[in-house]
């Protein structure tokens, strides 16, 4: 099987005066192309440290990071920068849409950074908001959309670069359950459709919807199940 995160005795300490503060204290773990993984865990777990690594968004003070066959985790700020742009699709719970942008508009941005031409741009954002059910909304600003609606848009544009991974970071956070419901029936048709997927969650009902779920407690991991994905789950 293909190998798309490779983490090896990952550790992070932050320095606060003479203080050291280990919040991962040697994460190694494998995710294969293709596969749904919720990582979990209780505050000051290092879940969210976690998180910012493999997003590229943060480098560790030890270990090696291995993205799609790159080391990602001695790279420079502008080499990150690039790395993130192509290879990692980001979901956040605060959608972070622009409102005077059209939906469309709004997931054709990280094509402008990969110097895109605007035709092939705006032709990639409708394909993506057709992945996810949107495709008559494409020229609706945020203020015309729903909740659910505003974030199946920010995950349009989490994918319109077609990236290796897509890093959901409490994506139902701010969704009623009903709508949380359908925004996960999206993510497992996205990995049915060969993606993969991570999410960071501290709800069980959405971890549930993965098919292994990595639990973190003091910088360490847990536990790490596959399970049978429980997509009729109630939340």
């Amino acid at each position: 099987m293909d190998t798309v995160i490779q983490l090896d005795q990952i550790a992070k300490d932050y320095f606060m005066g003479n203080q050291v503060i280990r919040v991962l204290k040697g994460i190694s773990l494998s995710i294969l192309r293709n596969e749904y993984v919720a990582l979990m865990g209780p505050s000051g777990s290092g879940k969210s440290t976690l998180m910012n690594i493999l997003g590229c968004l943060d480098s560790p003070t030890g270990g090696s990071y291995i993205l799609n066959g790159k080391d990602v985790s001695k790279m420079p700020d502008d080499d990150l920068a690039e790395v993130r742009n192509k290879e990692i699709g980001f979901v956040f719970q605060q959608f972070n849409l622009l409102p005077r942008l059209t939906a469309a508009e709004n997931v054709a941005l990280p094509l402008i950074y990969a110097g895109v031409g605007k035709k092939e741009r705006m032709e990639r954002a409708v394909e993506a908001l057709q992945k996810v059910g949107l495709g008559d909304r494409s020229h609706h600003k945020s203020n015309e959309l729903s909740g659910g609606q505003i974030q199946r848009v920010a995950i349009a544009r989490a994918l319109v670069n077609n990236p290796s991974i897509l890093l959901a970071d409490e994506p139902t956070g701010n969704l009623d359950s009903k709508t949380s419901v359908e925004v996960m029936e999206i993510f497992g048709k996205i990995q049915a459709a060969g993606n993969t997927v991570v999410l960071v969650t501290h709800e069980e009902a959405i971890a549930h919807y993965a098919k292994r779920i990595i639990r973190l407690r003091d910088g360490l991991i847990e536990s790490d199940n596959t399970q049978v994905a429980l997509h009729a789950v109630q939340l």
